[in-house]
């Protein structure tokens, strides 16, 4: 790709691609060789990336991602060679997406929903095969997302106290059950029979999977829910707490002062839509 003609993007791709149907493919570049952050996503096939002298194979729907100036070694299986779509890419500004990779020299993951990466990075592909200036914020956004998207979704395979892919839906699951039903009244227990995990458990996935408590979560969900309230209707500030699940209007109005740094009536009078 040529050099973007604004230098202010958070991140843009320097070139970027798919091997498929080729078994010859292998790359070694020494340390300090490469200054671009180095992406990999396996989609069918096989390949492997060598790392602290040993061969880890990785299949469809698994990936790898190097920092700069690693030391690199994969290759495609030749007798089951990889579909891999790829980009090389630099950053304006340090990102927390890239911090496994940037801390082991290199971050092995596997990703759940693949169709969606393959299409951004499907699109990047079209736009950079005919390219034009103008498409520049359109690529880096596109790479954002395509970063975004597995920072969210993709499970590390260098780390087995993170949990797989099936804890995580089922975790997010009930994270959204909660959120769309957060005016009932939930207990740790409640929360953790969505998911059919005990109440230890279910605290520790979810706190590891969501960057927070249940209890903060579903805090937060009333929290949003009550805003929502606060400046689409006149519904008075105890019907609102009642709606979202608190049984007392004062505790809901000191937690919402503690969020906010305003009371309920004063955020209503500052966002209101209604007059």
């Amino acid at each position: 790709m040529p050099e973007p003609s604004d230098s202010k993007y958070v991140c843009y791709p320097e070139s970027l691609g798919r091997y498929s149907e080729f078994p010859q493919h292998r790359e070694h570049r020494p340390e300090g060789m490469m200054g671009y952050y180095n992406l990999h996503l396996v989609f069918e096939g096989q390949g492997y990336v060598e790392l602290d002298g040993e061969r880890i194979m990785l299949s469809e729907g698994e990936g790898f991602l190097y920092p700069k100036g690693a030391d690199q070694q994969y290759g495609a299986n030749p007798a089951q060679p990889w579909d891999v779509r790829w980009v090389h890419f630099s950053t304006a500004m340090p990102l927390p997406m890239l911090g496994s990779a940037d801390e082991t020299g290199v971050w092995l993951f596997s990703i759940t929903d693949r169709n969606r990466l393959a299409s951004l990075m499907d699109e990047m592909c079209m736009i950079s095969s005919h390219f034009e200036t103008r498409y520049e914020p359109r690529l880096s956004a596109l790479l954002y997302e395509l970063l975004a998207e597995l920072a969210h979704n993709a499970v590390s395979l260098q780390d087995d106290a993170i949990p797989r892919h099936k804890q995580q839906e089922l975790i997010r699951e009930a994270a959204d059950r909660i959120r769309e039903r957060c005016g009932e009244s939930w207990t740790l227990e409640s929360m953790a029979a969505l998911s059919g995990y005990s109440m230890y458990y279910f605290l520790r996935l979810f706190q590891t999977i969501m960057g927070k408590t249940p209890n903060r979560y579903l805090t937060d969900c009333r929290m949003a829910a009550a805003k929502g309230l606060l400046v689409a209707t006149r519904l008075p500030v105890s019907q609102v707490a009642e709606r979202v699940g608190f049984t007392q209007s004062s505790y809901f109005i000191r937690v919402f002062h503690s969020q906010e740094g305003m009371p309920p009536k004063a955020y209503r009078e500052l966002y209101g839509s209604l007059a």
